[in-house]
């Protein structure tokens, strides 16, 4: 994710208007959970002071310090203080986005009388993930981290349901080739112990956000499934609205733009006139298109300045980006038009292959001579 990731957690990237761990904290809730513990790294502010004690969210939230990055079930073992003795709890990666049934999943656990369930899903190609070999009844047999030959198609989908059996586990639990404390290798301790464990499939949605094309994918996911559809700011005359879209307070639409759903707009933006937005649009705070501007299956973070007769498609602007006049940046279903990095200064007349990736604080210009790249 980087160059995105150089200013902020990848967690905090914006899908359909929300970060990915507000997403999260949605999904968690709708199954019945109502207090969470965040394990975070030594410079996690950013994730703290947006969710707090997560009150906002309708949740109680604590906050547990992983000091270094020592692996999932380190992570996990990190937060164990803060569940107090819990027989039960679940365990959600920061980073992956579910369309999955929780209160389904939970019940299927219970039938079972599982000692740990992991959601699984089907790939195609499950060589980059942890998969999971099954027996009948998905009873778990094996499991396997990221493997050359994977021994079945069933790929963990980041999210488990443990008993307190875990973490005897947890305690006998030796480094990876890695040096990491892998979570995979505390289940298969416990499918090695006889404790029963179990495969939750899952025939929905299921995205990890860890490229550009992922988020922009879980972008149109979400944006698809907008239920809640609203103008708050400001339409001015001759201007087009089709399909699901939300504008936020303040925002003004001027005269002749058009907006096309699914599309999310902020607060306190400006539409120029002429603009073309959507379909699959998100858009901060505080954004001003100048005139003329066409997005489409894009996302563009707050505080960002977009000048006249611009054309951008299946891309990622960060924050407090400037982006000159007729600039071209335009992908396809395989390759993203561009990806640029917060506080960066994109000069007129600028067109980028499709691909493209720029550092924060970039500055680029016409003419050799005048250019001041950094990253």
């Amino acid at each position: 994710m980087r160059p995105l990731t150089f200013t902020r957690p990848k967690h905090m990237l914006p899908v359909a208007g929300k970060p990915i761990l507000e997403h999260i904290i949605s999904f968690l809730r709708s199954g019945g959970i109502n207090e969470v513990v965040m394990v975070i790294g030594s410079e996690s502010e950013f994730i703290t002071e947006y969710f707090g004690d997560g009150s906002r969210f309708d949740v109680k939230i604590e906050y547990a310090e992983q000091r270094k990055p020592l692996g999932l079930a380190h992570a996990v073992s990190v937060a164990s203080p803060l569940l107090k003795g819990e027989e039960r709890f679940i365990a959600v990666l920061g980073d992956v986005l579910f369309k999955l049934n929780l209160k389904d999943m939970l019940t299927f656990h219970g039938k079972r009388e599982a000692k740990a369930t992991i959601a699984i899903s089907e790939a195609a190609d499950p060589t980059p993930f942890g998969v999971v070999k099954v027996v009948d009844g998905f009873r778990v047999e094996r499991l396997v981290e990221k493997p050359k030959v994977p021994p079945s198609n069933f790929i963990i989908a980041g999210l488990y349901i443990f008993e307190n059996e875990f973490w005897d586990c947890i305690k006998d639990l030796k480094p990876s080739w890695r040096g990491e404390y892998e979570i995979t290798d505390a289940i298969q301790l416990m499918v090695d112990r006889g404790y029963p464990v179990y495969g939750y499939l899952t025939k929905k949605w299921w995205k990890d956000t860890g490229r550009p094309t992922d988020l922009l994918e879980a972008s149109q996911k979400f944006l698809s499934e907008l239920s809640d559809f609203y103008v708050l700011g400001e339409v001015q005359k001759n201007v087009e609205i089709r399909g699901p879209v939300q504008i936020g307070r303040e925002t003004v639409i001027y005269e002749g733009a058009k907006i096309f759903g699914p599309t999310v707009i902020g607060e306190r933006c400006e539409v120029g006139p002429g603009c073309i937005i959507g379909p699959n649009v998100e858009i901060g705070n505080d954004v001003k298109l100048v005139e003329n501007v066409e997005l489409q299956n894009t996302i563009v973070m707050s505080r960002t300045l977009i000048s006249n007769n611009v054309r951008i498609t299946d891309s990622v602007i960060g924050e407090n980006c400037k982006i000159g006049p007729s600039v071209r940046a335009c992908g396809n279903s395989k390759v993203f038009g561009v990806v640029i990095g917060d506080n960066s200064t994109i000069g007129p007349g600028i067109s980028f292959s499709p691909g493209s990736m720029l550092g924060p604080n970039s500055s680029i210009r016409l003419r050799w001579e005048e250019a001041d790249a950094e990253g």
